[in-house]
């Protein structure tokens, strides 16, 4: 297991983040971003209950730390901590950085999810997530289960890099 520093894109936004080994097979990785916002509310199907807006000029500021189980690691060292993960993620997302949009809320969403992390090549990752998440509008008291997904390519800074 390795220190990795990067930068990535993907659907959730664009992030700084820190992969730290705390274990043989466990890591944690803080991170600071800006991607969509949300909003939870009462409604009657998911899809009124659930409000995600992504805009590059009115994006939210996101704060989260995910927690990695890398189950498949083997004991030889994978390149960028590669392997198949279980993971659970907390992460905290304003509301958006502007006031245009009045309804989006401060949000906290928490993720149990599976997925993996791939390198490509010595200097870019690949990552995947699947799983089932909880938000909670921070702002009216109320909250919802929703699926959770995420795609992202990540570039390891100079300093993260194993050569």
């Amino acid at each position: 297991m390795q220190t990795v520093s990067r930068i990535g894109l993907g659907i959730n936004g664009l992030d700084l983040a820190v992969e730290l080994p705390i274990a043989k097979k466990i890591t944690i990785e803080p991170s600071i971003g800006l991607g969509p916002s949300y909003d939870f509310g009462e409604g009657e199907a998911l899809t009124f209950r659930m409000d995600w807006h992504w805009t590059l000029l009115n994006p939210s500021v996101h704060l989260g730390v995910n927690g990695k189980f890398i189950y498949n690691h083997k004991s030889e060292p994978r390149l960028f901590n590669s392997g198949n993960f279980i993971g659970l993620k907390v992460k905290y997302v304003s509301k958006p950085l502007t006031d245009e949009i009045h309804y989006l809320t401060n949000t906290l969403l928490t993720n149990l999810n599976w997925g993996g992390q791939r390198n490509i090549g010595r200097h870019w990752i690949f990552s995947y997530s699947l799983g089932a998440g909880y938000g909670y509008n921070l702002d009216e008291p109320y909250g919802l289960f929703y699926p959770a997904f995420d795609l992202k390519f990540a570039y390891v800074l100079p300093y993260g890099r194993s050569n």
